[in-house]
């Protein structure tokens, strides 16, 4: 199938004015977040993730659980700007999930809203239990064969490796998150539809609620807002905080407010 330009709704501010306070600015050479958990759920698990890239035609990792030389759970766009999401298992290029987009991603202007729901507990996982969702829309087009997850597989999210927000290794090479980042989170022990997280407004515009409401589960976090993702700080009440390593910057620009 022929690549085309992913067009979706953009985002606006909350219901009751709510606005994301900044973003991070990773600046796709050393900058990035790591936390390694404690073994949690890895087969029912959220992950919401609000960026604008600055990097087209260059592969950039925006998360990475893992290490993409064994076992890993990573979401990245590839030269090509497609997004990649997959769960490999470490073996024999055997994948609990690869969703390999065939759209691409091309605005550096546009805030973009990803939402990674897994959940491998269902009698046959499928595109209902798993999914990535972007602006409120559930990506359907895939290059390939889309793969889910047999019952009861185990991801390595929510295992105790090195969770990462804008880094990566993968073929040997380093490769960093040229992007801004105003929101990271984590919903353990729940797959949950991009509505969780938002909604439609009327004119057709996919607006970011208040997700501190949510339930964020044991190994749970939010980072949101500029000076909370640069510093890696954990608002979700569970103190998941992440180490900060290189240039991480603090900017007013956000998905809910514009270059403020």
């Amino acid at each position: 199938m022929s690549m085309q330009q992913i067009m979706f709704a953009s985002l606006a501010a909350g219901g009751g004015g709510y606005v994301i306070n900044g973003s991070g600015l990773f600046n796709g050479t050393n900058g990035y977040l790591t936390r390694t958990p404690s073994a949690g759920n890895s087969k029912t698990f959220t992950i919401s993730c609000v960026f604008k890239r600055s990097e087209l035609s260059a592969i950039n990792i925006i998360f990475v659980a893992g290490n993409f030389s064994a076992a890993y759970l990573g979401a990245y766009f590839n030269a090509a700007d497609q997004l990649i999401v997959e769960d490999y298992t470490g073996s024999g290029g055997v994948f609990n999930l690869r969703l390999d987009s065939n759209q691409v991603f091309r605005d550096p202007s546009a805030w973009y809203h990803m939402v990674i729901k897994y959940n491998s507990t269902a009698g046959t996982p499928s595109a209902s239990d798993n999914g990535v969702f972007i602006n409120g829309v559930q990506i359907t087009d895939f290059q390939g064969t889309e793969t889910y997850p047999d019952q009861n597989d185990t991801s390595s999210w929510n295992t105790n490796v090195a969770h990462r927000l804008g880094w990566g290794v993968n073929v040997n090479s380093a490769y960093y998150l040229n992007a801004y980042v105003a929101q990271f989170a984590h919903i353990e022990g729940q797959a949950l539809n991009a509505d969780s997280f938002g909604e439609f407004t009327d004119d057709g515009f996919w607006q970011i609620n208040d997700s501190s409401g949510l339930t964020f589960g044991t190994n749970g976090f939010l980072l949101e807002g500029g000076s909370d993702v640069v510093a890696g700080t954990d608002s979700s009440g569970n103190d998941n905080d992440f180490t900060k390593s290189g240039t991480v910057t603090a900017t007013n620009d956000s998905a809910t407010n514009g270059d403020a």
